[in-house]
């Protein structure tokens, strides 16, 4: 109704025929709806851009005079070498044909940018640091070290609630009927109502790893939208790049697979590896050094470097907590034979 009722006024500016009332009331509901930031911006490329500035109305008499060269004979009477002044009438008609122009570029500019959704607030946690927080709705959300969250500070108040996440966070979403909720990366895109559930999308990561623990989720890759994938608690989504897939996405240079979520068991407690992070433990079972090195970079925000090809193959198990990066390695010893040199925030294994 407000969205109607504002191109209803802007119309009527557009064409010089709003009263100062209406004026005014163009500019509170501006103000107070929501998605005012597109029809301000329609504002801007559509009247605000003339030579005369914002307070001017449209040069009626300018216009006609460009009407009446383009169409002469049909203004020209046989009878008359002067076309007919009809000037009042163009002037009524002026107003209706720039409501039309107003509705068709407003238009026109919504389509365009539905979906562009505008982030002015975000979350960032550096390497090294995981930080809780609570979004305006209600949603719980823990990021994980190397990651930002991105949304609009009235998610509240939308009837689609986005958000942009860059790296890797865990959402414990509020639940509202009728107010999905998306969780948006570069790759893929999440919709939920109300759910528990983590995402890794790291930009330097071959595989973008959606995990579900309960409620239900639908996600689609941005390459194939149209294509639907729905979680069960305790299954988790994978998007390789790698094209190793067990499930080859339609000629895209991507795979994808659904696996369910295998509980670790490391000495005498279980853990969720996909999840373990939230509770500020890094859980990692049967990965080499390689796979290690990233998850290492943002846990201990470090550089490792990995000088020996044969350390690159070496297999760990295990769980870190508390340890700094020199014990940590020093327990890694234990495992598999390796050296190591730590210089400020470089580690170089030999």
């Amino acid at each position: 109704m407000k969205r109607s009722r504002i191109i209803e006024l802007l119309a009527r500016k557009m064409a010089g025929e709003a009263t100062q009332r209406e004026l005014e009331e163009l500019t509170e509901l501006i103000n107070s709806f929501p998605d005012a930031v597109y029809y301000d911006e329609v504002l801007q490329q559509i009247w605000l851009n003339s030579d005369e500035g914002p307070d001017s109305c449209p040069d009626i008499d300018r216009i006609y005079q460009c009407h009446k060269l383009k169409f002469y004979d049909e203004l020209v009477t046989p009878e008359q070498e002067n076309p007919v002044p009809v000037l009042s009438q163009y002037k009524k008609l002026s107003g209706a044909l720039l409501a039309l122009c107003i509705l068709f570029f407003i238009g026109i500019f919504y389509l365009g940018h539905k979906d562009n959704e505008v982030f002015n607030t975000q979350i960032i946690a550096g390497k090294g640091v995981r930080k809780n927080v609570k979004l305006p709705d209600g949603t719980v959300v823990w990021l994980n070290a190397d990651s930002k969250l991105s949304y609009n500070t009235a998610i509240n108040h939308k009837d689609v609630r986005v958000v942009h996440l860059t790296g890797e966070a865990f959402f414990d979403v509020a639940h509202r009927q009728s107010h999905p909720f998306i969780v948006r990366t570069d790759k893929i895109s999440i919709k939920v109502l109300g759910t528990a559930f983590n995402v890794k999308a790291y930009p330097v990561d071959e595989k973008s790893v959606a995990t579900l623990l309960r409620g239900s989720i639908e996600l689609s890759v941005n390459k194939n939208s149209s294509q639907k994938i729905i979680l069960n608690p305790l299954e988790k989504f994978v998007l390789d790049d790698d094209k190793q897939g067990v499930m080859k996405m339609d000629e895209q240079d991507m795979s994808l697979m659904i696996e369910h979520i295998v509980p670790v068991r490391i000495g005498n407690y279980e853990y969720i590896e996909e999840v373990s992070w939230k509770n500020n433990t890094l859980v990692f079972h049967n990965e080499t050094f390689e796979d290690l090195k990233p998850r290492m970079e943002r846990w201990f925000n470090i550089r490792v470097h990995l000088n020996s090809e044969k350390a690159k193959s070496y297999r760990f198990t295990g769980v870190f907590k508390n340890e700094n990066i020199k014990e940590a390695l020093t327990a890694m010893q234990l495992i598999k034979p390796f050296t190591f040199n730590l210089k400020a925030h470089d580690v170089i294994i030999y």
